[in-house]
């Protein structure tokens, strides 16, 4: 019997493709139990949402993808929906879109969460916030960001260069041990975005979700023009793999909190 495919469908071509592929590469690699392809969306979330909402979201991303995306559809030559286990997207919650304006976005991502809640069906969606380039936007072994954990609305057109200008990441190419880093950083994050006492693994997962991500994220930018840096591919992989893989990536009494740039409102 073939295994069974999990699909990683992201944003663009580009970067967010060799994101993806290099996470299969160190993580999902060898499983004889699973086959999973990285497949390009060639849209953002809101391109997407408005796709999917002119058919009442009776369509399935999946074959959407396929009949609207070359690479996408070369990507899935061979494989049938039904061998198809899990689906994950992992998106850009850039709010700046053209076709996204305003505080529209936010009612845009709600109702995409609430139609993408579980990989077993419609597919389970993860955002990165503001983009893509949020994975290699960490100081090792620390809570700030390289580019220093807030990015105001006013400047998330130029976040590509804000997250990159001077980060000693971006030439790594993000190898194991820049990703064993991103991870880290990502839980002592959530740790300081959600005010939680202490990050186990059991607290982790109780409260650390996709849902309470984005509330706190809406409520910064709607209260303070802001959106706190956190990348989705991290939190796909601390949701996917046990305690074990959780307490060695994010091992808390070697990582280092620093004073907040700024108080939360």
């Amino acid at each position: 019997m073939a295994s069974p495919v999990t699909l990683f469908i992201v944003e663009g071509e580009s970067r967010d493709l060799r994101f993806a592929e290099k996470m299969k590469e160190l993580f999902l690699k060898g499983r004889d139990d699973l086959r999973v392809i990285c497949l390009p969306a060639a849209q953002n979330i809101y391109m997407l949402y408005e796709r999917l909402a002119e058919e009442d979201f009776d369509l399935d991303v999946v074959e959407v993808l396929r009949e609207t995306v070359p690479s996408a559809a070369k990507c899935l030559e061979g494989v049938e929906r039904d061998s198809v286990d899990e689906v994950f997207l992992f998106f850009d919650y850039d709010s700046h879109q053209n076709n996204a304006p305003g505080c529209e976005s936010d009612a845009l991502v709600e109702a995409m969460l609430l139609a993408f809640d579980n990989e077993h069906e419609s597919g389970k969606l993860y955002i990165s916030y503001p983009m893509v380039e949020a994975l290699y936007d960490y100081r090792a072994g620390q809570c700030q960001a390289h580019s220093g954990c807030f990015v105001d609305n006013s400047e998330i057109a130029q976040y590509k260069k804000m997250s990159g200008e001077g980060n000693v990441n971006v030439g790594k190419h993000m190898e194991l041990p820049q990703w064993k880093d991103a991870i880290a950083a990502f839980v002592l994050r959530c740790k300081c975005l959600l005010d939680l006492d202490e990050v186990s693994f059991g607290t982790y997962r109780e409260l650390v979700t996709v849902d309470a991500i984005f509330r706190e994220e809406k409520r910064m930018r709607s209260e303070d023009g802001s959106v706190f840096v956190l990348s989705a591919f991290p939190e796909f992989l601390l949701d996917y793999f046990d305690d074990k893989f959780f307490n060695s990536m994010a091992p808390m009494r070697h990582l280092k909190f620093d004073d907040c740039p700024r108080e939360k409102g």
